[in-house]
C-alpha cells in the first residue's frame, strides 16, 4: 500500500489516547453492526413470510455484506491490538 502510516507503538505517550479512542470506536461498530445485522435478518424473515423473495433475498444479501465489513472491522481492531 502506497503511504503507509508509521506504526504507532503502544506506550508511546502522546499516541496512545488515539490509539484507544480509535480501539474503542472500533469496537463500538463492530457492536453496532451484528445488532443491524441482526435487525436486518429478522426484516428479511418478516418478507420471507409475505413471499417477497426479492426483498427477502435483497435483505440477506445486506446481511452478508454487513457481515463481511464487521470482519474487516475486527480485523482492523485486531492489527491495532498487535
Amino acid at each position: 500500500m502506497a503511504g503507509r502510516t508509521p506504526r504507532v507503538l503502544k506506550g508511546d505517550r502522546e499516541l496512545e489516547p488515539v490509539l484507544k479512542e480509535l480501539e474503542v470506536l472500533l469496537e463500538y461498530l463492530v457492536k453496532h453492526n451484528q445488532e443491524h445485522a441482526k435487525e436486518i435478518t429478522e426484516l428479511a424473515t418478516r418478507a420471507q413470510a409475505l413471499g417477497n423473495t426479492a426483498a427477502y433475498e435483497h435483505l440477506t444479501r445486506g446481511v452478508d455484506l454487513m457481515n463481511d465489513s464487521t470482519k474487516s472491522l475486527q480485523a482492523a481492531l485486531a492489527a491495532l491490538e498487535d
